[in-house]
């Protein structure tokens, strides 16, 4: 009789943390300007440059993990002067990005077609991430509904749900980086400059404005 409680006690609890799996999936696959910003990057500068703003954009995940589980999620709850704050920089640093975009594809218009200066496509997709504290407040209303032990501490299952988060999406943006890059290949979509320079500086002005948006 022990034996069969705890196998349905074990049973709910991985039913609990699938369900948590698949809702995160959902959530990462929904469209977005993130994804977008992907998908953009890994056609027009290929693969690798996609993993790199993936691998930006979930590191941001973990930060914002750790937000919760230290309890600064409910300090940003009390403290919305703080998100402000946040919210405005990486707007602002986003804004900076997106003009030198727009004026690197106006160039290469006026000139022969050349890719866009590099850049540091990791930091861009963390401060991305990590400009947006809504997320670790998201997380904050999100993580409760799937707690799945009793006995284990609620910073410990924070972390695991925030682990298992952070994995799902990295795989999914990783994917969307890899088969942009090769249907950009494929119809050579990247020799476009500066038509995706346009895209990724209008993406970069969305994101910044729903950060803006109070």
């Amino acid at each position: 009789m022990t034996n069969i409680l705890i196998y349905k006690f074990f049973l709910l609890e991985l039913n609990t943390l699938l369900l948590f799996f698949f809702t995160s999936i959902s959530l990462t696959l929904f469209p977005g300007p993130d994804i977008l910003f992907v998908i953009s990057t890994s056609v027009q500068k290929g693969w690798k440059k996609g993993m790199k703003l993936s691998l930006g954009l979930t590191s941001g995940i973990i930060i914002h993990t750790l937000v919760v589980v230290l309890g600064l999620g409910t300090l940003l709850k009390h403290e919305p002067n703080v998100i402000r704050i946040i919210e405005i920089s990486g707007a602002t640093y986003l804004i900076y990005l997106a003009t030198q975009t727009w004026v690197n594809s106006i160039k290469n218009q006026n000139n022969s077609p050349k890719p866009s200066k590099n850049q540091n496509l990791f930091l861009t997709g963390f401060i991305m991430n990590l400009s947006n504290p809504k997320v670790s407040l998201f997380f904050l209303s999100f993580f409760p509904g799937f707690l799945f032990h009793h006995e284990l501490s609620y910073s410990l299952q924070f972390f695991i749900l925030g682990s298992i988060f952070f994995v799902q999406a990295l795989f999914i943006f990783a994917s969307c980086s890899i088969l942009a890059a090769r249907l950009g290949e494929k119809f050579k979509l990247s020799h476009r400059f500066s038509k995706w320079d346009k895209i990724q500086s209008l993406i970069l002005f969305i994101i910044a404005l729903i950060l803006l948006y109070p």
